[in-house]
């Protein structure tokens, strides 16, 4: 992460499990619309009729805990705004001292996602976590994220569907002082719930730098 093209390949390999499920289906660039998701890493190479294609091996989750960035609390799960931040905010939300990859923070937001699309994206596989978290790793690092939230055109609310834009800054930081490039993200979520009474969960997220 000491350059931009260091930290485009490592969040290209990094493929967080949450996000890259979500590339499917995103707009081009022409349109305006959310890009397709850059942490995406599991994605097969072309068929070629002589060639075999193995998926990458399921990389091992980490371990429990709180990560040292902090995780949202109190997230009123009535309320559609709150539960769209707190999975912006979890989701890039690592911490080196608990996590194998950044996938591991993904499974930390899977608490606010349908079954249906936890299921979907936490089952894709995960890739090696590259030599920029490697980097990180060696100073124990670990990242705060802050979610503003942001306007775009969409759909008005219904009573059980929402859609919500946030603005995600990453920092990167060591416990021994070391500071690592800031990463900045756009994040598009549609939240449901089948009745007023019923918290909202997330059926899809999209995301662009």
């Amino acid at each position: 992460m000491t350059t931009t093209r260091t930290r485009r390949t490592v969040v290209a390999a990094a493929a967080a499990a949450l996000v890259a499920a979500a590339a499917a289906g995103c707009g081009s660039e022409e349109s305006g619309g959310p890009k397709p998701d850059p942490l995406h890493a599991s994605t097969a190479p072309i068929a070629r009729p002589t060639a075999t294609y193995s998926p990458p091996k399921a990389m091992p989750s980490g371990k429990a805990g709180t990560p040292k960035g902090g995780l949202p609390t109190g997230v009123n799960e009535q309320d559609a705004t709150a539960v769209a931040q707190a999975i912006a905010t979890t989701a890039f939300t690592y911490d080196t001292e608990l996590d194998r990859t950044r996938a591991d923070a993904q499974r930390r937001a899977a608490r606010w996602l349908t079954p249906a699309y936890a299921k979907e994206a936490l089952g894709q596989p995960v890739a090696p976590p590259g030599a920029a978290w490697t980097q990180m790793a060696a100073h124990r690092g670990y990242t705060t994220a802050t979610a503003r939230q942001a306007h775009d055109t969409a759909p008005a609310d219904s009573p059980t569907s929402a859609y919500r834009q946030f603005e995600v800054t990453v920092a990167f930081r060591g416990r021994d002082g070391w500071k690592g490039d800031d990463e900045h993200w756009v994040t598009w979520i549609h939240l449901t719930r089948a009745a007023t009474s019923t918290p909202w969960k997330a059926d899809s997220l999209r995301v662009s730098t």
